[in-house]
């Protein structure tokens, strides 16, 4: 069963986007565990890293996300994804969106420093030319895809058809934040409020075009 055009889904739809939504939870929790144990959080010059890479994208992108969304729960997402006739206007609203979340994220770092949660005093991190592609393939073909997928497509159609546009943001925004459990340390709270101010700009996005591309390059480039 696909998904209509309203954006409904069957309970038993939504049943099953839940349980994806948890294994997407716990592997992201396991995939940062062994991230952090092995290679530092970084993005290692390295084919061992590639290939960690790799693989975390084929279990969870195209396994998880694609095949279990378009198997087994039933919903076409190239509707959720792509409009033809807007496609290079979604470009635009995206990078508007990436730079509306990056100066957010700014505020909230220097917020956050003059509390003395961070540093004031932040090292800014240098990527060879292969660090950035790495980057780049995590930031898009990773987080973005399986995100917006997810919360944007998946969760902000449920609330929104509920509660209405901008009611139907708010939830899936904080259900976006908490699930970074595991991904960021509970210590680091305004990473989660980040989150959650990403989760609004990029719902947001998605309300005014309709569909993920504008969130989603947004989302891939703030990483």
């Amino acid at each position: 069963m696909n998904i209509k055009t309203n954006g409904s889904f069957s309970k038993t739809q939504i049943k099953k986007g839940i349980v994806i939504i948890v294994l997407f939870v716990l592997l992201r929790a396991l995939i940062t565990k062994l991230w952090g144990d092995y290679f530092g959080l970084k993005y290692e010059c390295s084919l061992l890293f590639v290939f960690f890479l790799f693989n975390a994208f084929l279990v969870t992108s195209v396994i998880l996300v694609y095949i279990g969304f378009t198997k087994w729960v039933g919903i076409e997402l190239k509707k959720l994804w792509y409009d033809r006739e807007k496609f290079l206007i979604d470009i635009g609203w995206g990078i508007l969106g990436f730079i509306i979340a990056f100066v957010s994220l700014f505020i909230i770092a220097i917020i956050a420093s003059m509390l003395g949660f961070i540093p004031t005093e932040i090292t800014a991190v240098q990527l060879s030319p292969i660090q950035y592609l790495l980057s780049l393939f995590f930031g898009f073909a990773i987080a973005a895809f399986q995100e917006e997928t997810i919360f944007r497509g998946f969760l902000q159609n449920i609330f929104t058809e509920r509660f209405g546009n901008w009611y139907g943001n708010v939830p899936q925004a904080i259900i976006f934040s908490i699930c970074h459990i595991g991904y960021y340390p509970l210590s680091s709270w305004y990473l989660f409020i980040i989150a959650f101010i990403n989760g609004i700009i990029f719902g947001w996005l998605k309300m005014k075009r309709g569909t993920l591309i504008a969130p989603a390059i947004a989302h891939g480039l703030i990483g």
